[in-house]
């Protein structure tokens, strides 16, 4: 089955994401997905309507969030609102685990982001069920090369994930997973490694035209994050 679980739409509270969820869910109906997430920052978007609007298209909306810890992000795939907001360590999705099946995925972890897991997800190598190949390369230019080595090294599976925050990265890389079609197993699938990434080199004027909103976005988030720290400094002055 065609997939992708690395989706933002709008209503984010991190990002400025122009299209909606019905609008993404099209896109992906469009192009002949079957398994989608929507994984906004810190916040989960998973609505009755959104079910059965994916239904409608043929596509099994899994839930899921991409959770800021420790200033670094981290995939949460089938967990609710409430899950999220109860994860503040790496602790506490140990324990979650335990408790539910969730699956947790390491997105972009060695990209040049102070988002990213970096050194992290070694630390943690035991949290991870698999790590994110991400769609962002190009003909000698490839941020997953340290990816796939770790994946090797500790034999976590690698997905194939856009991350999308326009719709033009949509459908530039995804996975396809041997499984039925319902959550626990696409989840099962990917923990046993029944996944294969597709992810062919983008073009080149595709590749500046991203690494291009990658700029602007991160230098938007930077000023954002400035100005936050700012204002904290004029009120304890004041």
């Amino acid at each position: 089955m065609k997939a992708d679980l690395h989706c933002h739409v709008q209503g984010d509270p991190h990002d400025n994401i122009p299209y909606t969820a019905e609008q993404l869910i099209d896109v992906a109906a469009s192009k002949e997905y079957h398994v989608l997430a929507i994984t906004c920052h810190d916040k989960v978007i998973y609505t009755e309507h959104l079910i059965k609007y994916a239904e409608s298209k043929g596509i099994l909306l899994i839930s899921g969030a991409e959770k800021t810890l420790n200033g670094k992000h981290v995939l949460l795939i089938n967990i609710n609102q409430s899950d999220l907001e109860n994860i503040h360590s790496f602790s506490d999705i140990r324990t979650l685990k335990q408790q539910k099946n969730i699956l947790v995925i390491a997105p972009h972890p060695y990209f040049v982001i102070d988002t990213c897991l970096g050194s992290l997800l070694e630390q943690n190598i035991d949290v991870f069920d698999a790590i994110e190949y991400a769609h962002f390369h190009t003909y000698g230019i490839n941020f997953n090369k340290k990816a796939v080595d770790i994946a090797k090294k500790y034999n976590k599976p690698l997905v194939g994930l856009s991350d999308c925050h326009r719709l033009f990265q949509f459908g530039t890389t995804y996975s396809l997973i041997d499984s039925k079609k319902n959550t626990e197993d696409v989840i099962a699938a990917i923990k046993k490694g029944n996944v294969k990434v597709i992810s062919p080199p983008l073009p080149l004027l595709l590749f500046l035209r991203i690494s291009a909103w990658i700029i602007a976005a991160f230098t938007a988030y930077q000023l954002k994050r400035w100005y936050v720290r700012f204002s904290r400094s004029v009120n304890n002055i004041i």
